[in-house]
């Protein structure tokens, strides 16, 4: 929950109950340097991912890309693909990055993420059935906790139907500050079709659009190749661009 200074009268004196608005300039230093604010407290293991936008807590070119080529809801998507990867011969790695123009502030922006969670894609091979799991307790090391229960269907030459369990938390990336924020999606326990399976979404305030949000993400997958690498990871590069347009869609209403 978000909340804002409450002024209380106590013995004669108006003091706050929580401390004034730390402002900070919209800048990409700033929204790397709040991963070393996250660090501090998560439980969740995304540090590869976020080194890969801001390694060391400082902007890397890939993010000047990335916001340079955010997508605003017309024309084709850019996605910037930095690992397709044959492991073995079980296994790949897929890793992309994108970044959106959200016409709405950072905290409606990021509540977005949680509303395009039960968003199902249908697809071929693949079909992705996400859901809420039951409520998880908050144990101080976000601003919100959830479970979401991802049920993945690949019909490769090895067809398979399985169901994994990712935690979803939303953090503010600088202590009272409204302007940057970021939502984490980690696998919890490593699953048949999935090894690793990372979503790190930062959101920081568009300083060309007070009223706007630039959306920076990064998806990391290691997972099960079912005999076929290059249709399951084609496969899975189209659920990414279809699952941002519909995010999109989502943050935008």
């Amino acid at each position: 929950m978000l909340l804002l200074a409450l002024p209380v009268t106590v013995q004669a004196q108006t003091v706050n109950l929580i401390p004034p608005k730390n402002v900070l300039a919209l800048t990409p230093e700033n929204f790397c340097l709040g991963f070393k604010n996250m660090f501090a407290i998560t439980k969740q293991s995304f540090q590869d991912e976020a080194n890969l936008i801001c390694p060391n807590q400082t902007p890397a070119p890939l993010l000047g890309t990335l916001i340079a080529n955010a997508y605003t809801g017309t024309g084709t998507p850019v996605i910037q693909n930095i690992a397709r990867t044959i492991i073995d011969e079980q296994t790949i790695q897929l890793t992309v990055a994108y970044a959106m123009k959200i016409p709405k502030p950072p905290v409606p922006t990021l509540l977005g993420e949680e509303k395009n969670v039960p968003t199902p894609y249908v697809g071929d091979p693949l079909t992705i059935r996400p859901k809420f799991g039951p409520p998880v307790v908050n144990t101080g090391d976000a601003d919100t906790a959830f479970t979401v229960e991802q049920r993945t269907i690949v019909k490769a030459a090895v067809e398979f139907d399985e169901v994994s369990v990712h935690d979803l938390k939303l953090y503010r990336m600088h202590p009272n500050n409204f302007d940057f924020f970021a939502a984490v999606r980690t696998l919890r326990t490593p699953s048949e079709q999935f090894k690793k399976a990372v979503v790190l979404r930062g959101v920081m305030r568009d300083p060309a659009n007070a009223n706007g949000s630039i959306s920076i993400t990064v998806l990391n997958f290691v997972m099960n190749s079912r005999e076929e690498p290059e249709r399951v990871t084609e496969a899975f590069s189209r659920f990414i661009e279809a699952d941002m347009i519909a995010l999109y869609n989502a943050q935008s209403k």
